[in-house]
């Protein structure tokens, strides 16, 4: 279970107010309030904790206006972990002011592979019907119903066998962790990472009994339905004997990492590994000839501290590689964030759309699910043909894994 607030007492006492978190919150930048910045939010963490305030919808509200993308425990000079108390404190309200709807969702549903895919059948259903549209015209439906745009026909896990066997000599047995939003948004990026792990020689397993990594639950207050994914997933990976897991989602990758459940298990970013063999092994890359530019996701660079290596991977893939400006800044999704606060999400996205703009690339590669979601939307709000993919598919391209 992560620490509750009481446990983190000693950080948020730690906290001077100094405001350096205020010059990265991408939040902030948009809302331009006091109550919206990191310290802002410690400050009531620790309210909250003393009994000084109420636990209730308020505290609730201005406390769900964080990304969690970590650029404040990143930047904090007195190195106070802000998103670990915001999460706790959420913990805490979701005991103390139960949301029916969050519950049904983030316990009942999200918690059940086969809810979740019934839920994304429905989904699938309501698309064809044209009725998310009518409800979006009709403002039924929040804005941010528009995000994942059109779902794939099948997901992911029902078009990729559960064993692919490497290609040629076996190198490595890994297990591969096929989050959520790769398996029902983007099959594609999915079928990519097992075509390239294959095809550097690695033995690909994904256990069919795989539930939700647990961070959209720790996110919105429901710490122990999160624990008990974790124990669920590292179990099935602890029976299948793989040398390593990997995952093409930062997001995922970053929880089964800080998961005491998985202490024992090798957790290993996809990029790392990918960058590894193909610098142990040399296969015969040829490389995208259109510029293409990175986007580091939250998840991947301020919660793993992993930005050289997609770079690496890309600029051996690539003919023109360009960095954007801002490339580290947050894209503004969050994943439920962009739902409960769209407008403010789409600000924070428009600024990274302009460094999109800016850099002239034509393709934007990342490795996050929700980022790409994200910077689609964007992109495609803004009248931009701008292709964003997963890092691992351009990869594929050059391996000639094409999926």
């Amino acid at each position: 279970m992560p620490e509750d607030l009481e446990g983190l007492k000693e950080q948020y006492l730690r906290c001077v107010r100094c405001g350096q978190c205020r010059s990265v919150c991408p939040v902030f930048e948009v809302v331009k309030n006091e109550t919206a910045t990191p310290r802002g939010k410690v400050f009531l963490a620790h309210l909250l904790a003393t009994g000084e305030i109420e636990a209730n919808s308020q505290v609730q509200a201005q406390l769900s206006r964080c990304l969690l993308c970590r650029s404040c425990s990143k930047e904090c000079p007195s190195a106070i972990p802000v998103h670990q108390i915001v999460t706790a404190a959420r913990a805490e309200l979701a005991v103390k002011v139960p949301s029916p709807v969050k519950r049904l969702v983030f316990r009942k549903i999200w918690t059940r592979p086969r809810r979740l895919a019934l839920a994304a059948g429905v989904t699938r259903n309501i698309q064809a019907l044209g009725l998310d549209k009518l409800g979006l015209y009709l403002r039924l439906l929040p804005p941010g119903f528009a995000l994942p745009g059109r779902l794939p026909r099948r997901p992911a896990h029902t078009i990729i066998p559960a064993i692919t066997p490497a290609t040629g000599e076996t190198r490595l047995r890994v297990g591969y962790f096929l989050g959520c939003s790769t398996n029902f948004l983007f099959p594609a990026a999915a079928a990519s990472t097992v075509a390239v792990l294959s095809s550097l020689g690695c033995e690909v397993v994904i256990p069919p009994e795989l539930k939700c990594c647990g961070l959209p639950q720790l996110a919105s207050g429901e710490a122990a339905a999160a624990s008990a994914l974790a124990s669920a997933n590292s179990e099935v990976f602890r029976r299948l004997n793989v040398q390593a897991v990997v995952s093409d989602c930062a997001s995922c990758t970053a929880t089964l990492k800080e998961s005491p459940e998985f202490d024992g298990l090798k957790v290993t970013e996809l990029s790392e590994l990918l960058l590894e063999l193909i610098q142990k092994y040399s296969p015969g890359l040829k490389q995208i000839q259109k510029p293409v530019t990175y986007h580091d996701p939250c998840h991947l660079a301020k919660a793993q501290g992993i930005t050289a290596a997609p770079r690496e991977l890309l600029r051996l893939t690539c003919m023109d590689f360009r960095e954007m400006d801002g490339a580290a800044d947050c894209c503004g999704s969050g994943g439920a964030f962009a739902l409960y606060h769209y407008r403010t999400s789409m600000s924070i996205l428009n600024k990274k759309i302009a460094n999109i703009k800016k850099s002239g690339a034509e393709i934007v590669a990342t490795s996050c699910p929700t980022c790409i979601m994200q910077l689609r939307h964007g992109l495609a709000a803004h009248g931009c043909k701008t292709d964003v993919v997963h890092t691992v598919e351009l990869l594929g391209k050059t391996l000639g894994r094409e999926t």
